[in-house]
């Protein structure tokens, strides 16, 4: 049972990639601080409270990575496959696909991505449709952090500013095939799919 931050991380070091909430074939935060399944709205759930903060954490760590991977749905993965999430989410006829259709709203915000390489939202803004929208389709990198105030801001940094060398070189002696292939190994298969915007 995951109780604290330590304890969710190493559950992520076993399981390689975890969801935030329930998605088919998946060990989900949710249920492993719940300690089995949870039936109706975590949120609503003696332990979310706990839940909720867990993922806030987990979002804002340094060792894990929060992507939209699993049905759509957060998911937060080990630094082993890093570089296998990195070499997806820069595929160039991937990165297309998911260009198609943006409001201009997003395509603004992901133009001042790129160009300032971080920005910091607040966590509701008249930017989160469009924010949403990129986390989605896995155009930016999206994390949290904390105010000196205490409030949770949303930052977002284009991919290339995230990546460190290391994990850049990595992911160029992958090909796009075996990138997916990994990922779908370790979200078990992914049997219902990885997301709209990742075949």
């Amino acid at each position: 049972m995951v109780r604290t931050e330590h304890d969710a991380l190493e559950l992520i070091r076993t399981k390689r990639i975890i969801t935030e909430v329930p998605a088919l074939g998946m060990s989900s935060l949710v249920e492993a601080v719940a300690g089995g399944a949870v039936h109706g709205s975590w949120r609503n759930h003696a332990k979310g409270r706990l839940m909720y903060r867990l993922g806030r954490m987990l979002r804002a760590s340094d060792e894990v990575l929060a992507v939209r991977l699993v049905e759509g749905k957060v998911a937060f993965v080990d630094p082993v496959l890093w570089a296998v999430v990195y070499r997806v989410a820069m595929e160039p006829s991937r990165r297309r696909r998911s260009l198609e259709g943006l409001s201009p709203q997003a395509r603004a915000l992901l133009t001042a991505v790129e160009r300032d390489k971080v920005v910091r939202l607040e966590k509701h803004s008249e930017w989160t449709k469009g924010r949403e929208t990129l986390e989605e389709r896995l155009l930016v990198h999206v994390s949290e952090a904390g105010t000196e105030e205490g409030r949770h801001v949303t930052v977002l940094r284009s991919w290339r500013d995230w990546v460190s060398p290391t994990v850049k070189e990595a992911a160029g002696s992958l090909t796009y095939e075996d990138a997916l292939a990994r990922l779908r190994e370790a979200c078990g298969g992914a049997p219902a799919g990885l997301g709209p915007w990742v075949p």
